[in-house]
């Protein structure tokens, strides 16, 4: 039990990790109009899911956590307050330990034939970064020392209802 405990503390701090920094640069936040949080989780759904097409298929998606409207409140932002995040936490199930290192460089090929560009990556254990060049939303690719992989992802910071909430 505590290993698994530890499982899913690195997998929650991953996503927490994600949804910190993908609130965008300043001149996204300066944009004014967004997508709609409805729409920021409808869209991370399916690059997930189309990130997980590039694996085996064997490869099946368990939750392990998940914030649906999540506040962007990362202070390198320097965008207005009251934009919220969507992130999500998978655990790959149905994947070789032995094949960890081939799912990632599947990964990366994937990435770069659907307009990725990689922003972070790491060695044991491995770790692929990735963030879509046109919206800004976030993939990672992680692995532990136990052999398990995390498909994480996160959205830009957005507007609930894709319009600056008004002031009181």
């Amino acid at each position: 039990m505590q290993n698994r405990k530890a499982t899913f503390s690195s997998a929650a701090s991953a996503m927490l990790l994600l949804g910190a920094v993908s609130c965008g640069s300043p001149q996204e936040a300066e944009m004014g109009n967004t997508i709609t949080i409805q729409e920021a989780n409808q869209r991370l759904e399916s690059y997930i899911q189309q990130a997980k097409s590039a694996l085996p298929a064997s490869a099946g998606l368990v939750l392990r956590g998940q914030s649906k409207e999540a506040p962007c409140d990362d202070p390198s932002d320097k965008g207005a307050k009251g934009r919220l995040v969507a992130d999500r936490s998978y655990q790959l199930t149905g994947v070789a330990a032995k094949d960890i290192s081939e799912y990632f460089d599947t990964l990366r090929t994937w990435s770069q034939n659907n307009n990725y560009q990689v922003l972070q990556e790491k060695q044991n254990p491995q770790y692929l970064w990735l963030e879509k060049r046109d919206d800004g939303f976030r993939l990672a690719l992680d692995s532990n020392e136990s052999g398990e992989l995390y498909l994480n992802g996160s959205s830009p910071c957005v507007w609930r209802n894709g319009t600056p909430e008004p002031t009181s």
